[in-house]
Parts: C-alpha cells; structure tokens; sequence
C-alpha cells in the first residue's frame, strides 16, 4: 500500500478510564494544520486529561526525491478513518487552526472593517480564504489571520464549531496566562512544531515580540534566534529561554541552542487539571498550546 493511502498515529494514548459512553463528560480540543493534526480530552467531571494523539502527514517522494503530500481534504479524510471517535459529539470541542497567514495588530488600531486589507498589507492573500480575528484582551493584541474557506467549512462543519482559533493567538494568550507573573523581564518562548517554530518575547506583563519562522535544520534556527534577540538588543548571556513542543534534551538540537544560550527552561504543565497516567510518557513541554485551548478564553 502506497504511504498516502494511509496513516499512522505518531502518538495515540487513550487511559484506560475514558469510556465512549460518556462522552457527554468529555472536552475535545484539535489542533489541525495542513500537514499535522493533534488532539486531546478532557474529563470535565475529574478535570483531568485522559487522551493525547497526533498524526501526520504522510509523504512520498517523487521525482528528483520531491516531497508529495496529500491535498488537505485527502489528509483530514484519512485522520478520521484513522480516529472514528472524533467525529462523535463531545460535550464540547474546540480547534486550533495552525495557518501560516497572521499579523498582529494592536487593538486600538484595529478596525474590523479593515482586517482584510491589514492582513493583505503583510502576506499574500488567495480569493477562496476568509478572514478573522482572536482578541486577546488582556494584552490589548487583535490576531488578524485567514483560513481557506474549504478547510473552514469542513472543520467547523465536522466538529460543530463557529471558528478555528489561530495557533499564535492560542500560544501567546496560554503564556501570557501561565507565566505572568514571572515576565517582570524579557523571556522567550520557542514553540518547536515539525517545519516551523514559533518565537515569542514577553517582557514587563506585555507581549514584545511574535513570529513564525519554516526551519529545516538546527542551524536555521539558532540562526532566527539569533538574529531576533540581536534585533531586539538581548545579550545571549542574558537571555531566558522557555521551550515548548518537539525538543528534548540530549539531543543535536537542544546541544546547539544551548551552546549559544544558557539560561533555557523548559515549559511545564498548567496546574489547573491533573493528567492521566497516559501523560507519564509525554514531556511536560509537549502540546504546550493544545493543553491550554480551554483556559486561553479564546
């Protein structure tokens, strides 16, 4: 069988007290992008999380060994067979959409009416894509950012949702909430995803600095890095850096930021739920931004 004819789970840990029948308890939240998808559960009765999983997608090479991945229809079609629980209604659910198409604005500049042309002003915009906003009140940001109106018609439809929350309004709304009172200097946070990150600076209880950079090696982004700090006046002897997503220690990755940088951490779970016992084999500065969906108010 050819690798886009199916797919596999990169995780998939369900604890053995989830039960189908009482899904009416339970809080889904999906994180989908075009080329991965993740998801977790929550049990609102014990305010725990008893389900974790991730897919991606599979690719094949073609010629001259150029990457084919499956058109998005194709890939969510395959995640579905793939989990036939998720399309069974929970007692709620919420997805996180990780687009490439974003800019933020500060809310007193922002004017609905013109969140088209702001967005069109930073990035190139396609006819079939709408467009919309994550208000991130406490920090006075509005996330102007667009979704193909396919992909926004199936996920809403699939998962009875209204919007798909953006994965940076998601991300910087979820530390400003869980590091607050810790940002009284600059710190920054690394999401590392599997062909991009996401860089984010706080400093002072105020957001400084966000974007997403495509990496293709551990070079490229300790290069980013570098150049954001230098950008921003931040000594590689002062800086604090969290990091969050698919890094762990000991390995090339992890060995060359902190060959540059010395002061890094690692995020931890939010205190606010337990965690199954399916976590025990997941870091705690996994699924950062999918953990938190339901506290992030968006």
């Amino acid at each position: 069988m050819d690798s886009s004819d199916h797919i596999l789970p990169a995780v998939n840990r369900i604890d053995a007290l989830f039960k189908e029948t009482e899904l009416e308890d339970y809080y889904l939240s999906v994180q989908i992008g075009e080329k991965s998808f993740s998801y977790c559960i929550l049990d609102s009765k014990t305010n725990k999380y008893i389900g974790i999983g991730e897919l991606r997608m599979p690719v094949t090479k073609g010629p001259g060994e150029q990457e084919i991945r499956l058109p998005f229809d194709a890939f969510f079609s395959r995640v579905m067979e793939a989990l036939p629980i998720l399309r069974k209604r929970f007692k709620s659910c919420k997805v996180i959409w990780e687009g490439r198409k974003s800019t933020l604005v500060p809310e007193p500049l922002f004017e609905e009416r013109e969140q088209q042309k702001i967005l069109a002003f930073n990035v190139q915009l396609e006819s079939q894509e709408k467009i919309f906003n994550d208000r991130m009140a406490e920090l006075h940001i509005v996330n102007v950012y667009a979704v193909p109106e396919k992909v926004n018609s199936l996920l809403t439809r699939t998962f009875a949702v209204d919007q798909l929350p953006h994965l940076i309004s998601v991300l910087i709304s979820s530390i400003y909430r869980n590091y607050k009172r810790q940002l009284i200097r600059p710190k920054i946070f690394m999401n590392i995803r599997e062909f991009y990150f996401d860089l984010v600076v706080m400093d002072q209880f105020k957001l400084y600095y966000a974007n997403m950079f495509d990496f293709h090696t551990a070079e490229d982004l300790i290069y980013f890095t570098i150049f954001v700090m230098e950008q921003l006046g931040f000594s590689q002897e002062q800086a604090e850096i969290v990091l969050m997503g698919k890094i762990t220690r000991n390995t090339p990755l992890f060995n060359l930021l902190f060959k540059y940088i010395r002061k890094i951490d690692f995020a931890r779970r939010s205190t606010d739920h337990e965690y199954g016992s399916v976590f025990h084999e997941i870091p705690p500065h996994a699924y950062f931004p999918l953990l938190n969906l339901n506290q992030c108010g968006l």
